[in-house]
C-alpha cells in the first residue's frame, strides 16, 4: 500500500504509515476521517501521544520547475513529489497591470484633474504651455492644466527589494515548504545552494581574471560586440549585416549597449522600419538572446533570501549543499536524474553514507494556477445594439476593433434620417465578471473522472489536465482552486 500520511485529533502531523488494515479499521470503526485524497491524508478523533521521528526535507529550487522529497533517517522516502510554477506568466501579467494603471491615469485622473484646476482658476489660457519639470532635459508640453512636478523622481525602493518575478519564486518556495510541512513533521531542511556564473558556463575554461572582462573586451565598439554575438550574420537570416538596428530608437531614450543593439541585413531593416509585426518580432528575438540566463539569473537573487527566512522564520535545522557534491552523489548512488530525484539526493545527502539510497517512485504531481484574476474586478463593456422592429441592425455608434457588424454611423450613411429615427436602443449597462466563477486549477468531477480543471469554454465544457472534456451538467465541483493543487492520479 503507498504511504497514509496520518493528522493527529489538531491537525497536527505525525508520521506516516503503510499500514493499510488498520487504515481501513479506523475509518470504518468512525476513528479517523479522511482530510485529503490527493496525497491520501486522515485525521484521527481520538487524543494520541505526538511521538515522532526526524524528517528531512531536501528541495531542488528553480524557476519553471522545483523539485521536493522527504525521508527518514534510514534514508527511506516517505513523500516526493514535482511542482509546476507559473513564475513565467508574471512579466506578462505585469506588463497587463501598468496598461491597466496607465489607462486609468491617463483617463479617469486627467479629467479629474482638469475640472480640478478649472474650478480653481489655474487653467492655461491658450491651452498648453512648455514647462521644464524635475528629471527632465528638456521643456515639457502641458496641456490645459499646470502640471505639478513629476512624482516618479520621489519613489525610493526598500531594502531587501525584489522584482514581482523573484518575489513570487521565492514565495514559491516558502509556500511549497509549508504545503509539505502540513501533513508531514518536518524537522531539516536541505537546499541546493549554488551561485551560477554564466561567463563560466559560456567559457568553461576560463581563468580568474577573465571574469573583469566584460563581453566588449578586446572589441573596438558596440557594432563588434553585436558583429561577433550574431557571427557577422543578420539577426533574421544568413545575410551579411548592413545596419547596426536600436532596438528601442534613441528618441525614446534607448541605449546604446549591446541588449539594445541588434545587426539587420538591409531587408530586414527595411521591414522593421515598415510593418509593425516585424518590429514585434526583432523585440522578442532578441529579448530571447538577452534572457539566456534568465531562469538563473533569479534563482541567483532568491536562494540568499530563502536562506535567511528559513533561518530566522522557521524552527528548521537548515542544511545546505552545492550542486556539484549532488551530481556526484547521484552518479554514485546510481540515481536517475530528475527534478524529484535531485530533491531525494539533497535531502540523503547530510546522512550516513552506509544507508541505503534508491531512486523514490511515483512522485506526485503538483501544478501552480493563479487564485486571482485583476480582470474581474473590471468592468466588462458589452456593444450598444440598435433595434429595428425588434431585430438588430447595427452596434455602437463607432465601429470598434475587429468588429464585423454595422455600426451606427455605416447604418445612417445606407439608410434615410426616417429609418434611423425608427431604431431603439437596447440598454447594456456595465457587466462585472462573477468573482466566485469556478477558476482553473479547481478539482472537479468530470463526467466519473476526478480531475483539475485546466481551461474552460463558458456555457460548452470544462477541460482538465489529463485532457478529459465533459459539459458543464456533468462536472461537478470538488473545491476551489487553492493556488498549488495536486493533480489526482
Amino acid at each position: 500500500m503507498d504511504m497514509v500520511y496520518v493528522l493527529n485529533k489538531d491537525g497536527k502531523p505525525l508520521m506516516a504509515t503503510t499500514r493499510g488494515g488498520r487504515v481501513r479499521y479506523l475509518l470504518k470503526e468512525k476513528k479517523a476521517r479522511v482530510v485529503s485524497s490527493t496525497p491520501f491524508t486522515i485525521q484521527l478523533n481520538y487524543d494520541t501521544p505526538d511521538i515522532t521521528q526526524d524528517l528531512i526535507l531536501g528541495i531542488d529550487p528553480g524557476r519553471t520547475n522545483i523539485g521536493v522529497a522527504v525521508v527518514k533517517e534510514d534514508g527511506q522516502c516517505v513523500f516526493s513529489a514535482h511542482l509546476e510554477t507559473r513564475n513565467k506568466d508574471i512579466p506578462l501579467l505585469m506588463k497587463k497591470r501598468a496598461g491597466f494603471r496607465r489607462q486609468h491615469r491617463t483617463l479617469d485622473r486627467r479629467r479629474k484633474r482638469q475640472r480640478r484646476a478649472k474650478a480653481a482658476g489655474t487653467t492655461v489660457a491658450e491651452g498648453s504651455v512648455e514647462r521644464l519639470l524635475p528629471g527632465y532635459e528638456k521643456p515639457v508640453v502641458c496641456h490645459y492644466i499646470r502640471n505639478k512636478e513629476a512624482r516618479f523622481n520621489n519613489r525610493s525602493r526598500p531594502a531587501g527589494w525584489l522584482t514581482p518575478t523573484a518575489n513570487h519564486l521565492l514565495q514559491t518556495h516558502i509556500n511549497l515548504i509549508a504545503k509539505v510541512a502540513k501533513f508531514l513533521p518536518i524537522t531539516k531542511v536541505v537546499v541546493e545552494l549554488n551561485r551560477f556564473a554564466f561567463m563560466a558556463m559560456d567559457n568553461p575554461n576560463i581563468r580568474r581574471w577573465e571574469y573583469q572582462q566584460g563581453p566588449l573586451c578586446g572589441l573596438g565598439s558596440v557594432e563588434d560586440a553585436v558583429y561577433a554575438q550574431q557571427d557577422g550574420h543578420c539577426l533574421f537570416c544568413k545575410k551579411p549585416i548592413d545596419h547596426y538596428h536600436h532596438v528601442v530608437p534613441r528618441h525614446k531614450n534607448g541605449s546604446e549597449t549591446l541588449a539594445n543593439r541588434c545587426g539587420l541585413c538591409a531587408k530586414h531593416h527595411d521591414l522593421v522600419h515598415k510593418d509593425k509585426a516585424w518590429e514585434d518580432k526583432l523585440v522578442t528575438r532578441k529579448e530571447g538572446m538577452n534572457k539566456k540566463y534568465h531562469a538563473l539569473s533569479v534563482l541567483n537573487q532568491i536562494i540568499p533570501f530563502l536562506m535567511e527566512y528559513l533561518g530566522s522564520e522557521t524552527l528548521y535545522d537548515v542544511y545546505a549543499i552545492d550542486g556539484r557534491s549532488i551530481k556526484g552523489f547521484r552518479i554514485a548512488k546510481n540515481v536517475p536524474k530528475e527534478h524529484y530525484t535531485d530533491a531525494y539526493c539533497i535531502a540523503c545527502s547530510i546522512l550516513d553514507t552506509d544507508n541505503k539510497v534508491s531512486a523514490p517512485v511515483e512522485p506526485f504531481e503538483l501544478k501552480q494556477f493563479r487564485r486571482h484574476d485583476r480582470q474581474a474586478c473590471i468592468r466588462q463593456m458589452v456593444d450598444r445594439k440598435y433595434l429595428l422592429h425588434g431585430k438588430v441592425v447595427a452596434a455602437n455608434r463607432h465601429k470598434a476593433f475587429e468588429q464585423k457588424s454595422d455600426s451606427l454611423q455605416e447604418f445612417r450613411e445606407a439608410y434615410s434620417d426616417v429609418a434611423v429615427s425608427q431604431l431603439t436602443v437596447k440598454p447594456h449597462p456595465p457587466q462585472y465578471k462573477d468573482m466566485s466563477r469556478i477558476m482553473p486549477g479547481a478539482v472537479m468531477d468530470f463526467d466519473g473522472i476526478v480531475g483539475v480543471m485546466q481551461s474552460s469554454i463558458v456555457g460548452q465544457f470544462y477541460k482538465s489536465t489529463k485532457g478529459h472534456k465533459a459539459t458543464p451538467k456533468r462536472c461537478a465541483l470538488l473545491s476551489q482552486n487553492a493556488g498549488m493543487v495536486f493533480i489526482p492520479t
